[in-house]
């Protein structure tokens, strides 16, 4: 019988789950309002439009099961997960080390009990719940509207960026609250699966800290099982790593992204299930390469296929032979067009000798044209 990471929580003494749960909460300056039954009632800490959160407290924390859940903004996942959102992390790893460095908690349990607990947690076999939000998370946004980088720079149609809710966070906070640091304005583009909002990713813009990352992403964003702009009830869909492509190119192909080359058994199952024909356009790197040819693991005897061998069992499987040294968020339309045609089964596709700009035409070359 297979036991899930929550299996395992739920099978930790009770006492210990209630005292990491309040030193957690402690740690982080937050104070439980009251407790019923098995949850701790707080003043939720995610969306900053909740009001009245004093005498009307909306966040609820089980102890028992260690998941939190908010009734106002319908936020919810695992401790890890509210830790990491509230200190701004970029993952709940972060949470984990602060947990057991900064934050001191090992006086709330044993430290070998501690990491039993995250190791539950972690494992690759299972997973927490997905984390969930409720669309109102992205009201702070939308009332800065679309921004000018994603319909004049990127040269998305605006169609397209008010279907999958593009707004603007002109602020870029990151860091925990205690020492949080504004980066400046971003792009942000929602994650939505099976209807709910499951995160969000933001895209430094313009005018923003150049030292920040490029792209930031909610705690535990389910990257690895799930897939951008996905639409199962499509015969046939190009594959691509970025959700900018699919941003770019959504209005005259049918096109789904992956959020990047690591494209995982799940979501192999998602893309190829019931359809008859997966196009695959990586990126002309080394890692996008590697996605499509396989490759061999290190300290392994076999060789690991590519997604496209992996897929040839439920549908049909070709890529793109695209010459261009650029993804196809930088391809004007039309240039898409003409290069989506010339994908070949999967079978016979080859890495390209060279690579062209796709401005030019010449040679790749570093700099501007």
């Amino acid at each position: 019988m297979t036991t899930t990471d929550l299996d395992q929580l739920v099978a930790l003494p009770d006492g210990h789950k209630e005292k990491l749960a309040r030193d957690a909460l402690d740690a982080l300056g937050i104070t439980p309002k009251r407790q019923q039954g098995d949850e701790l009632i707080i003043a939720c800490p995610i969306g900053s439009y909740h009001k009245d959160q004093d005498r009307n407290p909306t966040g609820a924390l089980n102890v028992s099961k260690l998941l939190y859940n908010c009734l106002g903004c319908h936020a919810r996942g695992t401790i890890l997960w509210l830790i990491a959102t509230v200190r701004g992390d970029e993952d709940t790893e972060q949470a984990r080390q602060w947990l057991t460095g900064e934050a001191g908690l090992t006086r709330a349990m044993d430290l070998p009990v501690l990491l039993d607990l995250f190791d539950a947690l972690y494992t690759e076999k299972t997973r927490p719940p997905m984390p969930v939000y409720s669309d109102r998370m992205l009201t702070q946004w939308e009332r800065h509207g679309i921004p000018d980088y994603i319909l004049k720079d990127r040269q998305i149609p605006t169609t397209t960026a008010v279907r999958l809710g593009i707004c603007t966070d002109p602020d870029g906070y990151m860091g925990p609250p205690e020492n949080r640091i504004r980066t400046g304005p971003r792009a942000v583009i929602p994650h939505y699966w099976q209807d709910q909002l499951v995160g969000w990713q933001s895209r430094r813009m313009p005018g923003a800290d150049p030292t920040a990352p490029k792209y930031l992403s909610t705690p535990d964003f389910p990257r690895d099982e799930t897939v951008f702009n996905h639409r199962p009830y499509l015969d046939e869909v190009v594959v691509v790593e970025s959700p900018m492509s699919v941003l770019r190119h959504d209005h005259h192909s049918d096109i789904e992204a992956t959020f990047g080359s690591e494209v995982t058994d799940r979501q192999l199952r998602h893309l190829a299930r019931g359809r008859r024909k997966l196009i695959w356009w990586m990126d002309n790197d080394e890692a996008g390469w590697r996605a499509i040819e396989g490759h061999q693991r290190a300290g392994r005897r076999f060789r690991a296929p590519g997604a496209p061998e992996r897929a040839s069992g439920i549908c049909d499987n070709w890529v793109v032979q695209n010459p261009f040294a650029c993804d196809p968020a930088d391809l004007s339309g039309g240039v898409y067009d003409i290069v989506l045609k010339t994908a070949v089964p999967w079978q016979i596709w080859q890495r390209p000798e060279t690579l062209f700009c796709h401005r030019c035409l010449k040679v790749s070359h570093a700099g501007k044209c």
